[in-house]
Formats: structure tokens, sequence, C-alpha cells
């Protein structure tokens, strides 16, 4: 088990997110719905986050949690009159929670992660 404490990554979030200090952060708060990390910048911030937390990426993937950098028009589109296509892009909210269990763990396992209460 880690020693790690919740103003740790705390502080880490609001250094590599740019968040105010201003701005409460809690455990239910999701990366991209509520802190708008999304794209190539949510590539960057979860590698900091297996960096510097000694975390096991055990069965964490990338595209289960965040989306690409944005949608061409043509995809929007498609995704109005496709169930199957917006499926495709719905995406498991990764909350600061998870981060701090998984920080607590030593390990990524998504069943676990996922089943916390948000």
């Amino acid at each position: 088990m880690n020693q790690f404490t919740w103003n740790e990554l705390e502080g880490f979030v609001r250094r590599e997110a740019g968040v105010s200090a201003k701005k409460i952060l809690t455990k239910g708060h999701a990366i991209e719905g509520d802190l708008d990390i999304t794209g190539d910048d949510a590539v960057e911030f979860m590698e900091r986050f297996f960096d510097k937390f000694p975390v096991q990426v055990g069965d964490f993937e990338f595209n289960r949690y965040f989306s690409g950098e944005g949608f061409s028009l043509i995809e929007v589109a498609r995704m109005a009159f496709s169930r199957k296509r917006r499926e495709k892009y719905d995406k498991v909210p990764l909350t600061l929670g998870m981060l701090y269990q998984a920080i607590l763990d030593g390990e990524w396992n998504n069943q676990r992660l996922e089943s916390l209460p948000r």
C-alpha cells in the first residue's frame, strides 16, 4: 500500500492541469468531463501520473476513458443518427477518486476502480 495523500494527488492535478487553487477538487471530479483534459493533453497527463506515482499500469486503456482531440462535422452528423456510433464515443468517466484509489492500491484495475462510488 502506498503512503501518498490526497493532497499530493490534488497538487499534482492542479500543476498538470492548471487548476486554480480556488477551485475545490473532489474525488467525484472527472478528468475529461469536469477538468476538460482531453486528447493529447490526457495522454500526457496519464503518462505523468504513472511516472509520478507508484501505480502499475495494469489493464488501463486510454480509449476506455478519453475521447480524441475532436470530431469532424461528418462524425458529429453520424453520431446524431447512429446509436452504435454514439456508443463508440461513450466513455467511462475517469475520476480523481479512481486515480487516488489506484495510488493506494499500487495498480490500475478497471473493475475495482470503476465500481467506486462517484
